[in-house]
């Protein structure tokens, strides 16, 4: 008998150990399902909910379609704008979203008015598009040899919409009226999230289209550039910017700036959280172009310039946001984006509270001149934001 207790003991404590690892699985569960707490009448409310609807409903549904309208509705009921519900899917177009990267063939169309088809504005570098051997100026007639010269736009891009490694035949109608027919295969592209360039004048101007992953090396790459090519001055375009991630934007602000504080999250008890940049600065005259699709980090990168008195702001009066999101993956592969904390300028101003920011000098675009900015067709000749900008910075009288 003596010799059986080791066996005893051990079996003993492999129950004890199982038990224990029930018991915390099921104080997980227990958690998650609100045991604990009034939440569990709501998921006992919800579970009936889907039963009765599983036993009554006379038509057709899909389950999942059923959860995510439930998990968006429940985020929508927060009444805050910035939070929201992602299906799996939809979560991982986001990710290819923040990596300034999607799957498409890699063009900027319009509607050619002539033909009815697709005229293709720009073709970006090391894309499908490219490779394929289609180039800026072709309109795109026919897509998989359907003539698309009647169809809406929205039509034509569904009819372009492809996975990765999937092909498309294009029905080409290039210079000199040639047809010519084309094959492309579809892949992820990623989108420099900086256009620059060098004017004549000296002054170096840089759009940045979002503050997403990879924008802060392309904006200081950019800068540097213009830089030793003889810059004094510089002109950002944050215009139509929808903002991204906060430490893409406090790298820029950072490289800019003076030392000194260039970013305050307050957290839900209160508590402020400070970001500081380091010394160094670029000294340099600056102007930034804002408009009334400036939101998030875009209108916080102006309005922490403007109070540095490092730059003057030109445009429309921005969204006027003051909180930021954190993305949390939930068990089935969905995602929840949700405002976590607030965010105050570097003067303890919140953007929402005052409507947005104020330009320094106001200035508009017509609604034509502003459909030709978003398509990237508007003129720098003919905007006249960007033309206040270079009349400050030339020392033009106000």
């Amino acid at each position: 008998m003596k010799r059986n207790r080791p066996f005893l003991a051990t079996l003993t404590l492999m129950l004890l150990a199982s038990a224990l690892t029930c018991l915390i699985i099921a104080s997980t569960i227990g958690r998650e399902l609100g045991f604990f707490s009034g939440r569990f009448g709501f998921v006992r409310e919800y579970a009936a909910l889907l039963s009765r609807i599983d036993e009554l409903y006379i038509g057709d549904y899909d389950e999942k379609d059923v959860a995510a309208a439930a998990n968006g509705a429940a985020v929508y009921s927060l009444g805050d704008r910035w939070s929201f519900y992602m299906t799996p899917e939809e979560y991982v177009s986001y990710l290819d979203s923040v990596n300034n990267r999607f799957v498409g063939i890699g063009i900027i169309a319009i509607v050619d008015e002539e033909t009815g088809g697709m005229l293709v504005n720009s073709v970006y570098r090391g894309s499908a598009a490219e490779a394929g051997g289609l180039a800026a100026g072709d309109i795109i007639i026919g897509i998989d040899g359907e003539d698309i010269t009647s169809a809406e736009f929205e039509e034509m891009r569904l009819l372009l919409s492809r996975q990765v490694g999937e092909s498309v035949d294009l029905t080409v109608k290039r210079a000199g009226g040639v047809t010519e027919k084309l094959t492309v295969i579809y892949s992820y592209i990623f989108v420099d999230p900086v256009i620059y360039e060098m004017m004549e004048n000296g002054i170096g101007y840089i759009q940045l289209a979002n503050f997403e992953n990879g924008s802060a090396s392309s904006f200081i790459a950019a800068v540097d550039d213009c830089i030793s090519r003889g810059a004094f001055a510089f002109i950002f375009d944050v215009r139509s910017n929808g903002g991204g991630k906060v430490a893409e934007m406090t790298r820029i602000l950072d490289y800019l700036l003076p030392e000194g504080e260039i970013f305050v999250a307050v957290d839900r008890g209160g508590t402020e959280e400070i970001t500081k940049s380091g010394p160094g600065m670029i000294d340099m005259p600056c102007v930034v172009l804002v408009d009334r699709y400036s939101f998030s980090a875009a209108e916080y990168f102006a309005a922490t310039l403007k109070e540095y008195g490092y730059a003057s702001v030109v445009g429309e009066q921005t969204t006027g946001k003051d909180r930021s999101q954190v993305t949390v993956t939930l068990p089935g592969g969905g995602a929840l984006h949700i405002s976590s904390a607030k965010f105050l300028t570097k003067d303890r101003v919140s953007l929402y509270e005052v409507g947005g920011l104020t330009p320094d000098h106001q200035v508009g675009l017509t609604d034509d001149e502003f459909e030709l900015f978003m398509t990237g067709n508007l003129e720098k000749e003919s905007d006249p934001q960007f033309l206040k900008a270079v009349e400050l910075l030339n020392g033009a009288p106000e």
